[in-house]
Order: C-alpha cells, then sequence, then structure tokens
C-alpha cells in the first residue's frame, strides 16, 4: 500500500506541474516568452543577414584577386621556364581543365611542351587478365625502345619504362633514350591501350608535371591501393627527371581517393617531388610554375589551401 501510494502522489506531482506550466505559460509569463522567442528570432535573421553580406564580400575580393593574378600571370611568369622541356603526364579522374591552363601556362612561362601523356586505368589495373596484356605491351616496348628494366628494384618495371621513355635522366644524359626510339615504344603502349599520347615535336622532358586525378573504383581500401600506384608512377618519374611536381584542383576529388593527398603522405614521394592542390585557378598556376622553377634547383614545396600544403603559393624565384 505504501509503494502505491507513492506512485499515486508521484503521478499526482507530475499532473500539477504540467498543470501550473501551462497556467503561467498562458498568463503571466505569456507575454514574456513571446517576446523572447521573437527577439531570438529577429537576432538570428540579422546575424544570418550580416553572414551573407560578409560571404558576398569575401567571395567579390577572391573574384578581384583570382582576375588580377590570372591577368599579372603572363607578365610575372614570362621567361621563368625558359629553354626547359616538359612533359605532361594526365592521370584518369583528373580534371581536364587543369591539363589544359597548364600547358598555357607553362607554354607563356617559355618552357616547351614536349608531350602529353593520358594514362589508362589499365596501367594501374590488378585484374589478371588486363595485367597479363598490359605486361606484354610493356615488355615489347622495352625490347623496341631498349630501356633496361632489369634492376628497379621496387619501383614497378612499367613505371620505369615510361620515365624513360618520356624524360632525360638528370644524372646521365648519356642514357637518354634516342627519341625516335623513345616514339616508338610509346607507340605500342599507346596501340594496347595503356596511354594516349599527343607529341608533335616529341622530345624527352627535363622536368614533368603530372596532372592527378583520383581513384574511384571498388571500396576505400581498393581506391587508396590504386591512387597508391599511381604514387608510384610520380615517384619513377622524379627519379629520373630533373623535377616533377604534381597539380591538381582539391575542391572536385568528391568521395574518390586524391593522387595528390596520397603523394602528400608519402615521405618517399614528398622527398622529391612538389604539389600544387589548386591548380584550377590563377594563383595555382602560377606556383605550377614557381614549383617547377624550385625542382629545377633542387628544391621541393607543397603549395596551395588543402591540407598538407607548406605555403598557399611557391615563392617567387630570386632575381
Amino acid at each position: 500500500m505504501i509503494d502505491f501510494r507513492y506512485h499515486l502522489v508521484s503521478i499526482v506531482s507530475i499532473f500539477l506541474a504540467l498543470a501550473v506550466g501551462i497556467v503561467l505559460g498562458a498568463g503571466p509569463l505569456k507575454g514574456e516568452l513571446g517576446d523572447t522567442l521573437t527577439k531570438e528570432v529577429a537576432g538570428l535573421r540579422q546575424d544570418k543577414a550580416e553572414l551573407n553580406a560578409q560571404l558576398e564580400d569575401a567571395t567579390a575580393a577572391a573574384d578581384a584577386r583570382d582576375a588580377y593574378i590570372g591577368e599579372t600571370n603572363p607578365g610575372v611568369l614570362s621567361g621563368a621556364l625558359l629553354d626547359r622541356q616538359v612533359a605532361i603526364v594526365v592521370l584518369p579522374g583528373s580534371d581536364a581543365a587543369v591539363a589544359e591552363s597548364t600547358a598555357a601556362t607553362l607554354r607563356s612561362a617559355g618552357a616547351a611542351v614536349v608531350s602529353t601523356t593520358s594514362v589508362s586505368d589499365d596501367w594501374v589495373s590488378t585484374n589478371e587478365a588486363t595485367a597479363q596484356a598490359r605486361d606484354a605491351a610493356v615488355r615489347e616496348a622495352v625490347a623496341t625502345a631498349g630501356v633496361d628494366v632489369s634492376e628497379t628494384g621496387a619501383v614497378s618495371g612499367r613505371d620505369v619504362l615510361l620515365a624513360a621513355l618520356l624524360t632525360t635522366p638528370a644524372r646521365d644524359g648519356a642514357d637518354a633514350v634516342a627519341p625516335g626510339s623513345a616514339q616508338a615504344g610509346l607507340d605500342t603502349l599507346a596501340a594496347a591501350d595503356l596511354l594516349e599520347t599527343d607529341t608533335e615535336g616529341f622530345e624527352l622532358a627535363d622536368l614533368v608535371v603530372v596532372v592527378s586525378g583520383v581513384a574511384t573504383q571498388g571500396d576505400l581500401e581498393a581506391r587508396q591501393e590504386t591512387a597508391e600506384r599511381w604514387v608510384d608512377l610520380t615517384i619513377a618519374l622524379d627519379a629520373r627527371s630533373t623535377g616533377t611536381l604534381v597539380a591538381a584542383e582539391s575542391s572536385t576529388t568528391g568521395d574518390g581517393v586524391s593522387v595528390l593527398d596520397s603523394v602528400r603522405n608519402d615521405a618517399t614521394a614528398t622527398d622529391g617531388v612538389s604539389t600544387v592542390d589548386n591548380a584550377g585557378g590563377a594563383l595555382g598556376q602560377a606556383s605550377v610554375v614557381h614549383g617547377l622553377v624550385e625542382q629545377a634547383a633542387g628544391e621541393v614545396g607543397q603549395y596551395g589551401l588543402a591540407s598538407g600544403a607548406d605555403a598557399p603559393y611557391a615563392p617567387l624565384p630570386a632575381p
């Protein structure tokens, strides 16, 4: 009986408290509560309007900055890469606009873009049939171009091959593949649908720009492994050439695994490879040029606005 009375009193207390709250809310406190809520809503609306205005001002300022940099880039970058031969390597999932604007910027800086090579997904595929066909084409290209890939260590022989077909070795130019042989090797790989090349006026390059993309196929682990295999190719290109820079627009990565981010997370890669994560804009394009100038001088940097960047932009070279 004591327990029943206790529960009964508790229930009655709850209903009494509810009734009191209703009476007070509809009576003495009604006006105060309503005024408070009205003021809070008005304040939130004012805050929203102020934040929208600040966003518009910031966007306008950023647009003006980018427009100014775009207008001044030709003068600032002119001659920065004079007498340099640059190979552009375009990876799957990359932004075509970044590749196009990068080629134009390099030329405006005085560089000769001696080749543009778009590599297919099959280059890093783990599918057994695809890998067998790829490896057969690689062996044929090795024989055609006369490239030695017998001792490549942990680096894939196909990555060493492509680096040899596109670049002049920085350490010993005497080991360079003859341009005609390199072209024949690239044609063999292209015939196997491993890559597409634009090699009009083909020469071997001393610098490389890798326009990187994102790995989107498979689960997260598979995408990460694919991105890491593209990092291996980047390391091979850098090991042979005078310098290699990875360019991308980080805002277009979506749900894929970014190759550029994977480069930045690889200690071996960042020891020699530079990156620019905002290459879709004028500021990033200037960093591509100045980053290559740094590479030619034996220096490395990670530039842009995304995670892992050392600075927002590459420093201007000394006069």
